[in-house]
């Protein structure tokens, strides 16, 4: 169910709405409202939206900036850190879009290079076809060259975004085997899917982009994974995608409690973890050795100059595949191809 707070109802997004016949109820506030991933509350707040990706200091991480505009996801995926991260379940999606563009116009004032992106708290296309976000923001990023502007999905609708000019603009996935979108990915659009969109954004003329993230370890996650990238390398040519990263499934303690408690327990928290140094649990060495080395000599065999970078992994895993250490974030930022350009 949709929810609109009185509050917005005079905004850009609720009368989209309006215009499309597109239901909702009017409230006064969103604690009127159940808790439930089942429904998207419209609210205006003013806030700051663009902050740097808190990342971790003990691993590996890049300079990456967060436009959060909304807040939860639609879709269940069962190791989603936003469970352990948000204090509610609906998805929560600020009308104070004029309070958005006006500080990310000011942010482009400032010249600086930098890449942006909506997609950590919650999906960045899950829900554009009821709030264009899409339509708001890609105007406003083509404006000028300095910001490269990133959505990160799991879903398939592209639709606003065939219609936009695609200059500045990176469309990600993130993907994992069938077999793990269909346990623990619910509500998600399918890998092949997933795959199939990103064909026709880069036809478009789009950036693309994939994380795998997290791998996961099971008994054949090597043939699944496998399988996986032949059916992205069929389909995606190396020219398109501006950069791929990878990590292993990590989770803090929290997080590991909320998947535990689960109807449906995910079977690979069954394997060796342990607590790393930066707090959070993680497969062993050796098996994260063993997936980040099979999927890194699997892209670069296909795909040799794409940029690949690891995301909060520990540095002695960037100097074993590429030779060197980006031992701070800038020195990562600076290694993108937006900064090369």
């Amino acid at each position: 169910m949709i929810y609109v707070e009185r509050s917005a109802l005079q905004t850009f997004l609720a009368e989209e709405l309006i215009r499309r016949n597109i239901r909702f109820e009017l409230i006064d506030n969103s604690r009127e409202t159940a808790d439930s991933k089942n429904n998207t509350v419209l609210k205006f707040k003013s806030e700051d939206y663009f902050r740097a990706c808190p990342g971790t200091t003990v691993y590996r991480c890049c300079n990456y900036w967060t436009a959060d505009i909304m807040e939860g996801c639609p879709f269940d995926c069962s190791y989603c850190i936003l469970q352990a991260y948000l204090p509610h379940k609906n998805i929560q999606v600020n009308a104070n879009t004029e309070q958005f563009i006006t500080s990310l116009k000011d942010l482009i004032k400032k010249g600086e290079k930098r890449r942006i992106g909506t997609g950590e708290l919650s999906d960045s296309l899950a829900l554009d076809d009821l709030f264009p976000l899409t339509r708001l923001i890609v105007p406003v990023i083509n404006e000028q060259d300095a910001v490269q502007f990133e959505f990160k999905t799991k879903s398939d609708r592209i639709e606003n975004l065939l219609g936009l000019n695609p200059k500045n603009i990176v469309v990600s996935w993130s993907l994992n085997p069938p077999y793990i979108a269909e346990k623990w990915e619910s509500g998600a659009a399918s890998p092949a899917k997933r795959i199939a969109a990103a064909k026709l954004c880069a036809e478009a003329g789009y950036k693309i982009a994939f994380h795998f993230d997290p791998i996961i370890y099971y008994n054949e996650w090597e043939v699944d994974y496998g399988e996986l990238l032949a059916h992205l390398f069929e389909n995606i040519e190396a020219r398109a995608v501006e950069y791929v990263s990878m990590s292993a499934f990590r989770a803090p303690g929290k997080l590991l409690t909320r998947m535990r408690l689960r109807e449906n327990v995910p079977s690979f928290l069954k394997e060796d973890i342990l607590l790393g140094l930066d707090g959070k649990y993680r497969y062993f060495r050796g098996i994260r050795l063993k997936l980040l080395s099979f999927m890194y000599r699997a892209v670069k065999k296909e795909w040799k100059d794409v940029f690949i970078y690891f995301c909060m992994e520990h540095s002695s895993f960037w100097e074993r595949f590429t030779g060197f250490d980006p031992a701070t974030r800038e020195v990562l930022e600076s290694r993108f191809p937006h900064y090369l350009g």
